[in-house]
């Protein structure tokens, strides 16, 4: 009789229990590797993206400064980064690694790092190891013996000219620019070829009454003033709301020395040198007029400083009523090449037009501590006016023609990589 070898059936069911126990065993583990493979890359991604929004604001923060301080710009970046996270944490960025200040060519675009002009910032933020925040942990990675993984993501911004035929400086002032009446010039301040800059924060930094109007190529106001969007005060041109603070471009020029000698009244006309008690009306031979007292004019008076001068107003202001008329042109060379007019910065006096007095300049009218008032009918010009305030009433116009050699390498920052 043959003897039955095989084994009892629950030991069979048992064995085979057991090997699908191995498979399923078998199973678990890759599906966890997958499920941890596709969590880390996840992960990965998200901070990927956490870190491109870190080095897109950096970069945008120090473009906004770059064209007038670097060192600035670096520091900026670096502060805008740590206001986003990754990963968990705070970006924080290697100011000398992560941080590069030089131009951008955007018919080429191409990063040119330390080049000039300085008008771009490119910033690299990551998780990478030796970077101040180290490599990014993995959360599944250690159970394969991958720990960390290195992500970075960079952006470059650059800043656009800012073409201002007027700024006006005074952060708070509400208003900063006061239009009044209509009369028979509606457009109170007319700057066809440029734009206008208004520093006050205040969120009604411009104020009018009546239906005037701002003529200009752009608008940036400091401050959330919505009236201006919905008021008709500017009915053309690029309006920018919260727009980025615009520092004094001149605010690193010095003052020019005071005069050894006083001014004269030679073969008919005013020689340069020191006024101690105000600018007379007449004629100007070229040179630096440094003038206390300010300038007062009255009647049918007038002066011509066609001859090229620098006015310095080192006290008093502006006084211009009547009839009376300035016609003036800058130096032809020189660090004041440029300018007609320069109040000293402490000197605040107000500057006043009036009746059908008129002023006209080839040259910037440049008066940071002033507030300007053009009332009646007056017709004034310049190339360019920086000033604390201004006033415009009735039918009187100011009157800016911008010719773009004064662009402001700052304000209007964006990405370009």
């Amino acid at each position: 009789m043959k003897k039955n070898t095989s084994l009892p059936v629950p030991a069979q069911a048992r064995r085979s229990r057991g090997i699908a126990l191995v498979y399923v065993a078998i199973i678990m583990v890759v599906l966890v590797g997958v499920i941890g493979l596709a969590s880390d890359t996840a992960y990965v991604y998200l901070v990927a993206h956490q870190l491109q929004n870190a080095a897109d604001a950096a970069a945008l923060a120090g473009a906004n400064i770059v064209s007038f301080d670097t060192t600035q710009a670096n520091a900026d970046a670096v502060t805008a980064a740590g206001l986003n996270r990754a990963g968990g944490a705070s970006v924080q960025l290697d100011s000398a690694v992560d941080v590069l200040v030089g131009s951008y060519n955007r018919s080429t675009s191409t990063f040119t790092v330390n080049g000039s002009p300085a008008n771009a910032v490119q910033v690299t933020a990551r998780r990478t190891a030796g970077s101040p925040a180290g490599a990014l942990p993995l959360i599944f990675g250690p159970m394969v013996n991958v720990r960390t993984s290195n992500v970075s993501r960079t952006a470059t911004a650059m800043t656009r000219p800012l073409s201002a035929g007027l700024i006006v400086l005074n952060k708070t002032a509400s208003p900063a620019i006061q239009l009044t009446g209509t009369g028979s010039n509606p457009a109170k301040i007319n700057i066809p070829n440029g734009g206008v800059v208004v520093d006050s924060s205040d969120s009604q930094a411009i104020q009018w009454t009546g239906h005037p109007t701002i003529v200009a190529t752009s608008l940036a106001i400091d401050g959330n003033d919505t009236a201006v969007s919905s008021g008709g005060v500017y009915p053309s041109g690029s309006l920018s709301l919260q727009a980025p603070y615009v520092p004094d471009p001149l605010a690193s020029l010095p003052a020019p020395p005071k005069p050894s000698s006083n001014g004269a009244l030679v073969g008919g006309k005013w020689t340069a040198g020191y006024y101690p008690s105000g600018l007379p009306s007449g004629t100007l031979a070229g040179g630096t007029y440094w003038v206390d007292g300010g300038i007062s004019l009255n009647g049918n008076s007038s002066i011509d400083g066609t001859a090229g001068v620098l006015i310095y107003l080192h006290t008093g202001g502006i006084s211009m009523g009547g009839t009376t008329n300035m016609d003036l042109a800058p130096l032809p060379s020189g660090p004041y090449a440029t300018i007609s007019i320069f109040q000293d910065r402490a000197n605040s006096s107000p500057d006043t037009l009036q009746g059908t007095s008129g002023a006209s300049s080839s040259g910037r009218l440049y008066l940071p501590a002033a507030a300007v008032t053009y009332a009646g009918t007056p017709d004034s010009a310049a190339s360019q006016l920086i000033c604390d305030t201004i006033i415009v009433q009735g039918s009187a116009q100011l009157n800016i023609n911008y010719d773009h050699s004064y662009d402001i390498q700052q304000h209007e920052s964006f990405l370009v990589k």
